[in-house]
């Protein structure tokens, strides 16, 4: 997100600076924990607009709308570089909310009152969120109702993801369960199979690979999973063609993404292949070590934010890590041609392949053979890499709790 850095005293601005450095690079864990600790060092001001990114960041949405509220309302002489901020967080927050009408209108505002403080980038990609948001102006927010406790055997398709079987409209498919899809996404003839109500748009989405694929919409009046109803679920409709991949002979149907996951509340996932979505979420202490960046999940490993993404069968690592480790990297290393690819096509960098330890809950997690990126995917980029099931998988319990916003690993 675009911030503002506001000077109220010496001690107030170099607090900030800090904090704001570290939001910047997506490290919302570093953040918060300097936040607690010179808190008292912030103005009141400050306290609120750092307050709404990490409560946006946290997953306590409610909470950061409200100090948006309270800027907006207090605080009349705002500069517009940081009004523009507080808008993108609003509605940031309205969409996790489903509040779709909100999250247009806060694109909207944006858009007409702020346009000066705007990259030509940043303005399209506004303007596309606002029709995205704009079509779903009148969809109802998503709800869920859970009867029981839900056991569902995790199926592994030809690519190796992992599958879970949903039911609509009197049809029943497997569906690729993804923590790294932003949202939900289907192909266009399943969509029209399960009876889902399609909005034609003209918005543009991004792919794994940084590049930007047509998409329309489409509404789930009510999708089943296990003994869970999941009401006005959205979904981006691409294409089959964008799905299909007929050098290996597979297609996907359906990926369910964060909104939907989000709204089980916590998931846990068994190296034995079940996913086990419990009526009584586990304990946790400790600070959260799951954070939001957008509708993206983000993981902190040694002191660093990764995204996670069990939709991914091997781990990357990119940009931010390269730089850090770049003297380490290129001594055992040589350069050399990665490819990768997804909805939207394939694309070719230069990086290097390299073995790594993780340190995960006081285990050492090696890994070898992962893909390092030297340059960034798209220009937004900020986090070390994405965790893939490589990881994942070594461990036999995984647990997400979006209530809490914690990971544990078992």
């Amino acid at each position: 997100m675009c911030f503002f850095m506001v000077s109220c005293g010496q001690q107030d601005n170099e607090t900030f600076h800090e904090i704001h450095a570290l939001i910047e690079k997506s490290n919302y864990f570093a953040a918060r924990d300097l936040f607690n600790q010179q808190r008292h060092n912030l103005s009141a001001r400050n306290q609120l607009v750092i307050g709404a990114v990490l409560d946006n960041a946290f997953n306590r949405n409610n909470l950061s709308q409200e100090k948006t509220n309270r800027l907006l309302d207090k605080y009349h002489l705002l500069p517009d570089t940081l009004l523009s901020a507080i808008y993108a967080i609003r509605q940031d927050n309205a969409v996790k909310l489903h509040q779709y009408r909100e999250a247009a209108k806060a694109d909207s505002i944006r858009l007409k009152d702020f346009g000066e403080t705007l990259s030509e980038t940043q303005k399209k990609d506004i303007q596309n969120n606002l029709k995205l948001w704009s079509a779903l102006s009148d969809v109802p927010p998503q709800q869920v109702s859970v009867q029981g406790e839900t056991f569902l055997k995790l199926e592994k398709d030809m690519a190796g993801l992992d599958n879970i079987t949903v039911s609509a409209g009197g049809d029943t498919l497997g569906f690729i369960f993804d923590t790294g899809a932003n949202l939900s996404t289907i192909c266009l003839s399943v969509a029209e199979t399960m009876g889902m109500h399609i909005i034609p748009s003209e918005i543009l989405v991004g792919s794994i690979t940084g590049e930007k694929v047509p998409a329309q919409l489409a509404v789930c009046r009510q999708l089943k999973i296990g003994h869970i109803a999941v009401d006005h679920v959205v979904f981006l409709v691409l294409p089959d063609e964008q799905l299909t991949f007929p050098q290996i002979g597979y297609k996907i149907r359906g990926i369910l993404g964060y909104p939907v996951l989000e709204a089980f509340g916590e998931i846990q996932i068994t190296r034995a292949g079940t996913m086990v979505i419990p009526v009584n979420h586990s304990k946790f202490s400790g600070p959260s070590n799951m954070a939001m960046d957008g509708l993206t999940p983000l993981i902190c490993l040694e002191g660093n934010p990764y995204t996670f993404d069990t939709g991914a069968d091997h781990t990357m690592l990119y940009a931010a890590y390269y730089t850090d480790n770049k003297n380490e990297v290129e001594a055992c290393c040589e350069l050399e041609k990665i490819q990768f690819g997804g909805a939207g096509g394939v694309r070719e960098f230069d990086g290097f392949v390299i073995d790594k330890t993780f340190n995960i809950s006081g285990k050492e997690i090696s890994v070898e053979g992962i893909h390092l990126i030297k340059e960034k995917i798209k220009e937004s980029e900020t986090v070390y890499g994405n965790i893939g099931q490589d990881v994942m998988g070594q461990f036999s319990k995984m647990i997400l709790n979006f209530d809490k916003m914690f990971i544990l690993f078992e």
